[in-house]
Order: structure tokens, then sequence, then C-alpha cells
């Protein structure tokens, strides 16, 4: 029995000693989490089912607005969408105003209010949008997490944290969403601050300061002349209209005869301007995220999950097949039939994957042997 015991600890000790094992001072990095915004139509149990299984993380819903410019805190609450499935739920809410010494007590009463309204759920963390900032704003972050022991996290935008406001801010909390990529003039402000420099260069005031960030890609597609709802396929705009790169936005089309699209009817000669993401572009800002060393980046946020009757840039199932795994590139099928001496040549994309719209690139070559083409 001694002689077996001793072997063992023997065993024990050869081995923990070897080289290649774990350090026990080493801090493993901290997973990074995928996040959600959901819009008003919310999330169904079918759905949210699915964006759990591809590695949604939590979904966000906005909750309304905080005025703490006076000295009693005014919170407006919108309705709760509803929101269904097993996948935590934070809320957001807009700070349109903050007077500069805000303290533990004007905290204590937003959180009461917050409280109140979810009827004792508690949000995985409230994120706080925060277009003007405040010498006690830091202090205010800081005070909601102690009361209400929810992660409180500033949405922030890359020239506020530039300044000595936005860097307390964003290290009171530790951690902060910066909108990165995507359309701007949509769902959250800030996109395309400091352009052309490099990811890297706008996060550099963060690199040395500890706190880590989420960083937003906005999918929500905008239009100018701007028109109510969700947006048709781009495909039907292109048979009807020609393009153009010298555009407002990412594209302009310019109707060669009358057409109905995106529930409006178009007459010959009109234009519309289309900015939009579609899973290329998504792959491409992930990428560029992936490659970013510091400061640390603590997840990405989807903003906002596309209605199901959306099909302008990214749609709802193109974006949950990329997060299952699939794309971004097409599925392309080149299907040839000859019959006699008419050869058909058909090229098809049946998956939801698209390419870029452009009038150059993209081509089908035909040749054959002993013969020539003739149209």
């Amino acid at each position: 029995m001694k002689r077996a015991f001793s072997a063992a600890v023997l065993t024990t000790l050869i081995l923990g000693c070897g080289r290649g094992g774990p350090s026990f001072q080493e801090v493993a990095p901290t997973p990074r989490r995928l996040v959600v915004w959901l819009g008003a139509e919310g999330l169904d149990a079918e759905i949210a089912e699915r964006m759990r299984a591809a590695g949604v993380d939590e979904v966000v819903v906005r909750r309304g607005s905080m005025n703490l410019a006076g000295r009693v805190p005014v919170l407006r609450f919108t309705p709760m969408p509803p929101v269904e499935g097993a996948i935590p739920v934070g809320i957001a809410l807009e700070v349109q105003g903050a007077h500069e010494d805000l303290d533990r007590a004007a905290a204590e009463a937003v959180w009461r209010a917050i409280d109140a309204e979810l009827d004792g759920s508690v949000p995985a963390e409230v994120i706080l949008d925060v277009p003007r900032l405040t010498e006690s704003l830091d202090e205010f972050v800081t005070s909601l997490t102690e009361v209400s022991g929810v992660s409180v996290v500033p949405l922030l935008s890359f020239e506020q944290i530039q300044t000595e406001n936005g860097l307390r801010t964003a290290a009171g909390a530790r951690i902060c969403v910066l909108p990165a990529f995507g359309v701007d003039g949509t769902d959250l402000r800030g996109v395309g601050e400091l352009d052309p420099l490099p990811l890297r260069k706008k996060l550099e005031p963060l690199a040395g300061s500890g706190v880590r960030v989420r960083l937003a890609v906005v999918l929500t597609p905008r239009t100018e002349p701007a028109f109510e709802g969700p947006g048709e396929d781009l495909d039907p705009l292109t048979r009807a209209a020609t393009m153009s790169t010298t555009s407002t936005l990412d594209r302009t089309f310019t109707f060669e005869r009358s057409a109905s699209w995106s529930g409006r009817d178009w007459q010959k000669g009109e234009s519309v301007a289309v900015r939009w993401v579609d899973a290329a572009r998504l792959n491409a800002a992930l990428t560029e995220m992936h490659r970013l060393v510091l400061p640390e980046v603590a997840g990405w946020d989807l903003v906002a999950l596309p209605p199901e009757d959306r099909f302008l840039g990214l749609g709802r199932e193109s974006l949950l097949r990329y997060l299952e795994g699939q794309g971004p590139a097409p599925d392309v099928e080149v299907d040839v039939e000859r019959d006699g001496q008419i050869l058909r040549v058909v090229l098809d994309n049946p998956g939801p994957f698209v390419t870029a719209v452009t009038n150059h690139g993209n081509w089908v070559q035909v040749a054959v042997d002993e013969s020539w083409i003739r149209a």
C-alpha cells in the first residue's frame, strides 16, 4: 500500500514538473460575446432557438430614454416588444440630457424607476446611449452598476473616446459599445466617424486603459429619398434601372422605365440612392475586428435583427445562415444545355448570399472547339 501510494505521488510530481503544462499565473482570456439588437417586432421562440444555437449570447431591446438634466431624473419607457426563448435580454436607454454633478442619489432614483418598469425582472445589462458627455458621468455609471448589481455599458462614439470625459466614462464601466461598421444615419450614431483612419487608430486612446470594447455593426439599410417599409431585394431594381457609384450613399439607381419597387411607384428618370450591408461586408467587418490586438475586443453587437419582410441588404434568413457558419460567398451553379446548334448557358445562385452590385467584374466565358459563337 505504501509503495503504491509513493509511486502515485512520484508520478504526480513528475507530471507537474514537465514542460508545456498550464501556468497557474496565466489568466484565461474572457470569451467574446455576440449580441443582437431587436426591433419593435421582437423575437419568437423559433428564431431565438436558432440564434442561441448559432452562438448569440444576448439580445438587446430599446426601452426609451432618460433625462438627467434636472435634479429629478425623468425616464420615458417604450413598450416592451414580445421576446421569447432562453437568450438573456438586455435593455438600451438613450440619455437625452445630464447635468454636471450626477451623484449616487441620481443613480438610485434611476434604478428604482427601471426596476419598477421591469416589474422585478433583471436585465442582462443596461446600455446607456450617451450623445453628450459630462464630467460626472463616469461616477454615475459606476454608481448605477453598484446599486443595481447589473452591468451598465455606455454606448460611445470614436470621437467621444478622444476626449477626457469619454475616456473616464469608458474606464469607469471597464467596457463600452462603439458603432464601428455598417450604415450611418439609421440605428446608431457615430458610424464612420474619423474615417478613413483604420480601426486600430480610431481606438488608440483606449489601447492602454484596460477598457474592453464591443464593436457594433449597423445592418439597417438606408435610402435617399427615404421611404417607409422594409425594402425589397435589389434584384428587380437592377433590371429596371442603371447603376452608378457616383452616389451620396453606396450606389445610385436611375430608372430607365416606370417600375414599382419597395412599396413605391417610380417613374422613368427618377433616382434612388442606397446604402446597405450584405454578408460579405459583415464578414469583412468581423475579420477586421479579429485582427485588433489592443484594446481587447469583448465581442460584437449586430444592430438590428432584420424584419422577416425586409430583403434589402442582409435579410433575416441570410443573417441567420451566416451566423450558423454558411457564406458569405454566393453558391454559383452553371448549367449548360445543347440542342443542335443552340447552346444555352444558365448561371444561377440558389443560395441566400449575393455578389456586389457592379457594372464590371462579373462574366461568363463560353468557348467552343472548331466553331464560333454568333450570339
